[in-house]
């Protein structure tokens, strides 16, 4: 016993001496070593290495948003869509409108008349300049982008969408971003790039895998909707129930921010203009038979959208308006329950198959 504990003590020494070695061979070994760790991480985050590994492997939990849309955001660069193509944006509440992109593409084709390929990039609680950042990403080619709206997207602080920067919730970076920084968050990007967002990524990844299974490297499936088949609505009771907490988050938020998430909806209907493509607003659903015009935060939301909407002579859908809504259509306040889902998808696939049809003919608010 004695022995072994001399022979560990020499082994940590041995390894303290090498962390103060100031040979400049050594320390060009280890700086090469350093540098080349950097650099692989750096492909692997950000230069398509990550598809090298099956996206199963990589996911955190099921409703791994994030990760699966800088994935799927990869994968379109690295084979590009051909043709028409329309890119759907927005937050859950956008994701839980439509029911899958092969349906929605084929009912848009009906009433367009030519091909499209749809590709969902809505995730939950999807900010704005988190669009901006994939749009900066995605390759070129005809695309529509379909931008859905809602109060709660100008809820987002600029303090919060800094992280984007660093790739902290979305592991993918944007030059366009880094430009506008001091402009949106009155400071510049960090040299470290991308840097501290993968490595908050390795560390979650390992965590949440080891904690909640499974593990590391097994395949986790993803599952691109919260409310499927076999889920519940809330309760009429339980809805009403939320709308005092509601009702003040998003007063107070919307208050603080909606005029830095307007700039940025603005800065991103320029980008995706400069960048060949047609953007289109569209508003989310939401369950306005219980919350009302939410303390009036939506008529504020909606009137400064259809003035950006005017300004630069965008398509703003209304897709509510020709659907008859109810609460029970809801599971809460914002998502649709699968059978309204399919409704909402061909009601939207209507209004856009229409767009790319006749573009002149844009649904102006």
């Amino acid at each position: 016993m004695e022995n072994d504990l001399v022979r560990q003590a020499s082994r940590w020494g041995s390894f303290r001496r090498g962390l103060r070695q100031r040979s400049p061979l050594v320390l060009a070994v280890a700086g090469a070593a350093c540098l080349l760790l950097v650099l692989g991480v750096q492909h692997f985050f950000f230069g398509g290495g990550m598809l090298a590994v099956a996206e199963s492997r990589l996911l955190r939990i099921e409703h791994d948003d994030y990760l699966h849309i800088a994935y799927r955001v990869n994968q379109l660069r690295e084979d590009p869509p051909e043709g028409q193509t329309v890119y759907l944006f927005g937050g859950s509440g956008a994701m839980e409108a439509v029911v899958s992109e092969r349906s929605f593409a084929g009912q848009i084709e009906d009433h367009a008349g030519a091909p499209v390929t749809v590709v969902n990039l809505a995730n939950h609680g999807q900010s704005l300049a988190q669009n901006l950042v994939i749009v900066d990403n995605l390759p070129a080619g005809e695309a529509l982008l379909l931008i859905g709206l809602a109060p709660m997207r100008f809820n987002t602080p600029p303090a919060e969408d800094v992280g984007l920067l660093s790739s902290r919730s979305l592991l993918l970076r944007s030059s366009r971003l880094r430009e506008l920084a001091p402009e949106l968050f009155g400071e510049e990007a960090s040299w470290t790039g991308g840097l501290p967002g993968a490595a908050n990524f390795i560390s979650g990844y390992l965590q949440t895998r080891l904690k909640s299974g499974p593990l590391p490297g097994r395949r986790q499936p993803y599952a691109r909707h919260y409310y499927g088949r076999d889920s519940a609505a809330a309760s009429p009771e339980a809805k009403r129930a939320t709308l005092d907490s509601v009702w003040r988050y998003n007063r107070t938020r919307y208050a603080a921010n909606h005029a830095y998430n307007l700039r940025v909806l603005e800065q991103l209907v320029r980008f995706a203009r400069e960048r060949g493509f047609e953007p289109v607003l569209y508003e989310q659903p939401l369950n306005t038979e219980v919350a009302g015009d939410w303390a009036g935060v939506l008529p504020r939301y909606r009137a400064g959208v259809k003035r950006l909407a005017a300004d630069y002579e965008l398509p703003y859908l209304r897709v509510d308006r020709s659907l008859d809504l109810r609460d029970d259509d809801f599971a809460d306040l914002y998502h649709l329950m699968p059978p309204a889902r399919a409704r909402w998808q061909g009601q939207m696939a209507r209004e856009v198959g229409g767009l790319l049809a006749s573009p002149a003919a844009s649904s102006q608010p």
